[in-house]
């Protein structure tokens, strides 16, 4: 069991998660680290401040009633800041849905997906994006879409998309495969409870891992970035995003995973702190250069999703002794 033990983790950050100045972040560590369900009084409690904590207010007090975070017939206008992407960062805040976030979720879907099952800003072909609709289908399905017809046919719309030759290509990666988008994609899969994953999804996921896992990462030159953890993500991805991704897909036993698992822990502080080295404009709570709680609690996440799954092939492989 070479990665995922939790003798590699340094220091204790957990007390510094569960501060209630920052219900968000507490309420993300116990729900995900550990592992308290949403009726605990503690998960109710965290998650009933979030609404009114001072980040979170701040931008549910820019929603407008008809444009959202942006434009009403683009919800992908504004780019970080924009209707889609504020979603989003309010789903990795932990926000519940309300009405107002149901009018902006509607408007997602009727004004960004194609007609295909895609998200997309606009109408060409090329700008049904991997990352838009991995996202979208992420952010839905925390609001309560889950089952909904729309939504799944965008999640129809990305296993087929997933499994075609240059499915995983970007204009904006020059044609190539776009390991962002493909991050994306994994963490869509990884919201779907594992016994609702149909064999198409199963072969969907298994080629998006096996793309970047296969992937020659140069992280000591071109693909260095990735190094870069931070917190929020639009749709640039990092090595925390794509650990933690897989991780829930149960890849921890993957011996590709081994580098990369050991890359999230050597960035790790002597106060098992990580630090945000990168976010987009839209959410500023936490500076560059310091300790990130958002970043801390996905980095554990995926270390102990990817523990979990490595003791659980064990014990498999032990019975079939």
């Amino acid at each position: 069991m070479p990665i995922g033990r939790q003798d590699k983790l340094k220091g204790d950050p957990i007390p510094w998660l569960l501060e209630a100045a920052n219900p968000s972040a507490r309420y993300l560590t116990l729900r995900h680290l550990l592992d308290s369900g949403e009726r605990d009084s503690q998960v109710a409690e965290a998650r009933a401040a979030i609404p009114e904590w001072p980040p979170v207010h701040e931008i549910l007090a820019l929603m407008d009633a008809v444009d959202f975070w942006g434009r009403a017939d683009k919800p992908f206008y504004g780019g970080a800041v924009g209707t889609h992407a504020t979603l989003s960062l309010l789903a990795a805040l932990g926000m519940a849905r309300t009405p107002q976030l149901e009018a902006a979720c509607e408007n997602v879907l009727e004004h960004g997906q194609h007609e295909s099952g895609g998200f997309t800003y606009d109408d060409t072909p090329g700008h049904r994006f991997l990352c838009y609709t991995g996202k979208a289908i992420s952010t839905l399905t925390h609001f309560g879409y889950r089952g909904d017809p729309r939504l799944e046919r965008a999640l129809e719309y990305l296993t087929k998309r997933s499994t075609t030759p240059d499915g995983l290509t970007c204009p904006y990666a020059d044609g190539e495969e776009c390991q962002w988008g493909i991050v994306k994609a994994l963490a869509a899969f990884a919201v779907l409870p594992p016994a609702s994953r149909t064999p198409d999804h199963v072969q969907a996921i298994e080629t998006l891992a096996n793309a970047v896992l296969d992937h020659q990462f140069d992280f000591e030159g071109r693909d260095a970035r990735w190094l870069n953890f931070g917190f929020p993500l639009d749709y640039q991805s990092d090595l925390v995003e794509l650990c933690d991704a897989l991780a829930r897909l149960d890849y921890g036993p993957d011996p590709r995973m081994n580098r990369l698992l050991e890359l999230v822990l050597a960035a790790q502080p002597a106060d098992g702190r990580w630090l945000k080295q990168y976010g987009t404009r839209a959410f500023q709570v936490e500076k560059k250069g310091q300790p990130s709680k958002w970043v801390t609690i996905r980095a554990r996440r995926a270390l102990k999703h990817a523990r979990r799954s490595i003791m659980k092939a064990d014990r498999a492989r032990l019975r079939g002794k």
